[in-house]
């Protein structure tokens, strides 16, 4: 644990920590636009149910956020939109700060949580406290109605210590109880040389937070590195029957999706695969005002490696309507005739095309401003992230598999 600390006081000492952020940074805006969002989207049905049945009973919410660093958790929940808001309503958030009772903080890194303290210690329904997660007394203390373990907490663990946390919470927390875990990827992408299907003996990944530096800047650096546990689909599955088994039976997985396929910190640094693209750096810059973005350097140029066939299949198929996507788009700029059509298209990519084909319609129409840049660009980055949600497999090929729990009793 003394690496993983002193790894991300190195990240803190950068600056590139600091809120907000935009195209570089922890705060890119791949974070806030695509990954914040998109974990959302994926807790957003059960929190729905979970706040509609709190609201019957006249109650609050009580949150915990495990590893909850700086305090990301609290804007992150109370960053979620409401299904389909009225366009004229102005305040559209899925759980206002008005109705969290308590948001408890837990987290081992003093620095982080002081900087968490800083930014909401005044407010009397929140708290931090320094401690390894593992340590933490769960099992007393307040019951909570959620559970965030966000931007791969539990990937700093075991998964026998993953399972004796998450079995203490299953039989510590009341019923209807959400648990929201984001563990890093085992296919993913940006780590193509650690893919391997010797499961129990490769586990881990030797993780650096190099992502914050630019190139020039990350050469010169002496990083710490700090081992990460990569995870896929049949280790959740793992995990989730473990706990399961001991909860007897109160334990339910209710989700389990990939997030972040190309997008991914470090497709940008090629740290882990040398065919890796820049494609965080180019998705920030679609979703930064003002900034013109050259839609030929985001067509994806997949490397498959051999053995992994269901792995490839699914890179290639996000791959294959990515590039078609964004193809379409150009001809739609450019007022050119459409490249040739499939013959099958998938649902996600005929909505997101015609989602393009109405605004940039409407957009020849908009003389104020550059209209590609701020209106035309940021919604190709949404229409992109719809492909993935429409696309993924919940096979662990994203920078992230998220798992949501469900106590049931």
């Amino acid at each position: 644990m003394t690496q993983e600390i002193g790894a991300y006081n190195e990240a803190l000492s950068s600056g590139q920590y600091e809120k907000p952020g935009g195209l570089i940074g922890k705060y890119d805006n791949v974070r806030r636009f695509w990954e914040d969002e998109q974990l959302g989207l994926y807790l957003r049905p059960y929190l729905e149910q979970l706040v509609a049945r709190k609201q019957n009973r006249q109650e609050k919410l009580r949150i915990m956020d495990i590893g909850c660093g700086s305090g990301d958790g609290f804007e992150f929940i109370t960053g979620i939109d409401k299904s389909q808001p009225p366009i004229s309503q102005h305040n559209s958030r899925l759980i206002p700060p008005s109705i969290v009772e308590l948001y408890t903080g837990v987290d081992i890194n003093e620095g982080l949580v002081r900087q968490a303290q800083d930014a909401y210690g005044n407010r009397e329904n929140m708290k931090f406290i320094v401690s390894d997660f593992n340590n933490y007394p769960f099992t007393e203390g307040p019951t909570y109605d959620v559970y965030l373990a966000n931007y791969g907490t539990f990937s700093h663990n075991t998964d026998e210590q993953t399972i004796e946390i998450l079995n203490k919470l299953a039989r510590h927390s009341d019923n209807g109880t959400i648990i929201a875990i984001d563990w890093l990827g085992r296919y993913s992408y940006e780590w193509q040389t650690l893919w391997t299907r010797d499961l129990k003996n490769n586990q881990w990944m030797d993780y650096a937070i190099s992502y914050i530096y630019a190139d020039s800047e990350r050469e010169t650096q002496d990083l710490t590195t700090f081992p990460l546990r990569i995870i896929g689909r049949a280790e959740v599955q793992h995990v989730y029957h473990q706990v399961k088994k001991l909860a007897s039976g109160a334990f339910t997985l209710r989700k389990l999706a990939d997030h972040s396929s190309f997008v991914g910190r470090h497709m940008d640094t090629a740290q882990y695969n040398p065919h890796a693209q820049p494609l965080r750096g180019l998705v920030n810059s679609l979703f930064e005002p003002n900034v013109s973005t050259d839609l030929d350097e985001l067509l994806v140029n997949y490397v498959p490696m051999e053995g992994f066939d269901e792995v490839n299949t699914y890179h290639r198929e996000l791959t294959r309507w990515w590039n078609y996507f964004i193809a379409c788009t150009k001809t739609l700029l450019e007022k050119r005739a459409a490249p040739e059509t499939p013959a099958r298209i998938p649902g996600v990519v005929t909505r997101a095309l015609s989602t393009m084909k109405k605004l940039i319609r409407s957009a020849d129409g908009i003389k104020l401003g550059n209209p590609r840049s701020s209106l035309i660009e940021p919604q190709l980055g949404y229409c992109l992230r719809e492909l993935e949600i429409g696309l993924q497999k919940g096979l662990g090929c994203g920078h992230g598999l998220v798992a949501i729990f469900e106590i049931r009793k």
